[in-house]
């Protein structure tokens, strides 16, 4: 019997390299941009994960170009939703059945900002663990955010904080929505 598959998208590579050190085939999906940016910086990322027979890079689109600054979210997440869900979907389908060049997937690690993962997940009949790569400190503030309120600390009085009227707007938003 191989040894499980696990299909980490995206995900950091310390524990793409734990989960080699355990004997599992690990792939690692990440958007070609990414890819590329990492090769840039870590000329020996390939051969540091040479020594691991049961590991490979994927990559897959984002649906920008290269030459795109990834700067706007709305323009990364619109190009995930309309390009790397589908073309997701298809690597799921495709990989979840062996082959000779890999085992079938088993299982998918997926970062929660990449919800598509789970739909995908679901209808390919693989489990998926969703792992959260926010800080502490932003995980910290959004599990703070009604304490803030009741102690009077949030909003913040005055829109000179916020660098856009829009950060105000949702702001006083979410606090009617808690108010």
């Amino acid at each position: 019997m191989d040894s499980p598959h696990v299909f980490i998208f995206p995900f950091p590579l310390k524990l793409t390299e734990l989960l080699c050190l355990g004997g599992l085939q690990v792939t690692f999906l990440n958007s070609n941009s990414n890819y590329h940016r990492l090769l840039c910086y870590s000329s020996s990322i390939l051969d540091r994960f040479t020594r691991y027979p049961g590991f490979r890079f994927e990559t897959i689109s984002d649906g920008l170009p290269m030459e795109h600054p990834r700067t706007d979210h709305k323009d990364i997440f619109d190009g995930l939703r309309t390009t790397t869900k589908p073309l997701f979907r298809e690597k799921m389908i495709s990989w979840c059945q062996s082959s000779e060049t890999h085992p079938p997937v088993t299982c998918i690690i997926a970062d929660g900002i990449l919800t598509f993962a789970i739909d995908v997940a679901d209808e390919v009949g693989v489990p998926i663990i969703i792992f959260r790569t926010a800080s502490a400190c932003s995980f910290w503030a959004y599990f703070s955010l009604d304490q803030l309120i009741e102690a009077g600390e949030f909003p913040f009085k005055g829109t000179s904080f916020f660098p856009s009227p829009a950060y105000c707007l949702f702001f006083c938003y979410i606090y009617k929505l808690h108010g």
